[in-house]
């Protein structure tokens, strides 16, 4: 069988990677397909298989449909998100009617809670609810869809038909990915430019923050890979010439035993990396942070969110600004850069509270700050509150960090570039970033000063 994998070009850069769904923002970083690499680690044993990024590659619609339809698949998987959903449906139409013969699979997101919508449409053969890739993997294999568990098809008569969930799997049963079918040039750190990829040591979150989708597409069982798997993954990927990763997981530090153990295998490797990763700030402290560092972690970044307590607690975070000033403070102790996660528009949010947020996050002393608009994803609790009735009621492209799609009384967007010309045009930021990241990277830095000046801000 040939099976192609691919992720479509869009007029922007979007970063679409299963929960992380958004426009590429100043630093227009995009990041590298892990699932689809995974897919294809699975399958390239059993079959002709080709990898197309057309996003990071950034391919025009002519190119990518061009270049799909050279490999002539006999199955394509897709890798859908929620605001670029209406162009990767296109292009799906647009190559199943240059290859009628190809069957055609999407996952993502929206495309899982909105399965039975988007199984109608005539080109798509079938929907992956969830993580994807075993799912995937069964499909290539069976003749007949209906004994794969975790999806929405239809049969010859064009029936449709839903399969049982999948169960969450052992996440040590998927191999590294497949970077080494992919041009590794196109996956950039910000400002230094260092070719990077992602590991992912978990999958899962046990936590209720209403804006969060991972519960309802990764499950709430956190699962971790094996501390030798994750080792083995880095070993793989610096013979490619990789130095640096981010770690991707829901919450890196959910498990403090785990990372000092991944932390002394990484230092007594002498693995020679650098690496990132997110973490709460109700999971870590000062052990954490010294031995993430001594293992190459260079920052961490936190969900913050905002500056008002009685807005956390109405968005179930679970954490208090004490926490969080705690966690920036210990870890720039450690050594470690920070960088802070804000979110505006959260249910209470005002024009007083958008101004507590800003002047916490100024308070403290982080390296870098992002600021999101709520942004209410399918899966979320946060989508139930505005459920549309169907699919089509509504434009998904503006389902992203950068757009106001939940009524409120403030002007989300104002607020937001507001926000970070507050931040980033003080007098001490830049020094910060120099100082993480050397005087080689001045121009970088008054790139992305520049960018910011000139509300040049996505996701």
């Amino acid at each position: 069988m040939r099976v192609l994998l691919l992720n479509p070009s869009s007029d922007e850069k979007f970063v679409k990677e299963s929960r992380c769904q958004h426009k590429a923002a100043v630093f227009q970083s995009v990041y590298p397909p892990m699932t689809l690499a995974t897919m294809a680690a699975l399958l390239r044993n059993s079959h002709d298989l080709k990898i197309v990024d057309a996003m990071a590659a950034g391919s025009g619609r002519k190119e990518t449909l061009e270049q799909a339809a050279r490999f002539n698949p006999d199955f394509v998987v897709v890798n859908t998100s929620t605001p670029t959903m209406a162009n990767d449906l296109a292009i799906i139409d647009e190559l199943s009617a240059r290859i009628p013969s190809a069957l055609f699979a999407v996952f993502g997101v929206t495309a899982t809670y909105f399965a039975e919508d988007i199984i109608k449409r005539p080109s798509v053969s079938a929907v992956v609810l969830g993580e994807p890739e075993i799912t995937i993997l069964e499909m290539t294999r069976s003749a007949d869809w209906r004994s794969v568990k975790g999806l929405v098809s239809k049969d010859e008569k064009g029936d449709v038909f839903r399969t049982p969930a999948r169960a969450p799997f052992d996440v040590d049963s998927l191999p590294p990915p497949a970077w080494d079918l992919l041009d590794l040039s196109s996956y950039r750190m910000p400002v230094t430019g260092e070719k990077y990829v992602i590991v992912a040591s978990g999958r899962g979150c046990p936590y209720e923050c209403i804006f969060c989708v991972s519960p309802s597409y990764y499950g709430r069982k956190f699962r971790k890979k094996s501390v030798n798997n994750v080792i083995d993954e880095i070993r793989f990927a610096k013979s490619l010439g990789i130095s640096s990763f981010f770690f991707f997981v829901e919450t890196f530090t959910l498990d403090k035993q785990y990372v000092l153990d991944l932390c002394e295998g990484i230092s007594r490797e002498d693995l020679g990396i650098t690496w990132f990763c997110n973490s709460r700030v109700d999971t870590v402290d000062f052990d954490v942070f010294s031995a993430m560092f001594k293992a190459g972690c260079r920052l961490v970044s936190f969900g913050i969110e905002s500056g008002n307590q009685a807005l956390l607690t109405e968005a179930r975070k679970g954490t208090t600004l004490a926490q969080a000033r705690q966690a920036v403070d210990l870890a720039r102790k450690a050594g470690l850069a920070t960088l802070g996660h804000f979110v505006f528009g959260l249910p209470g949010e005002t024009g007083k509270t958008i101004k507590e947020t800003v002047s916490f996050a100024k308070s403290l002393p982080l390296h870098f700050a992002e600021f999101h608009i709520a942004t209410p994803f399918p899966g979320s609790v946060l989508f139930e509150s505005m459920k549309p009735e169907t699919f089509d009621d509504v434009d998904w492209s503006r389902f992203e960090y950068s757009s106001h799609v939940i009524s409120s009384s403030v002007d989300l967007e104002a607020a937001r570039s507001k926000a970070y010309r507050s931040f980033y045009l003080r007098p001490g930021v830049a020094w910060n970033m120099i100082g993480f990241y050397g005087w080689g990277s001045l121009p970088a830095v008054l790139k992305t000063g520049y960018n910011f000046i000139r509300g040049r801000f996505g996701g």
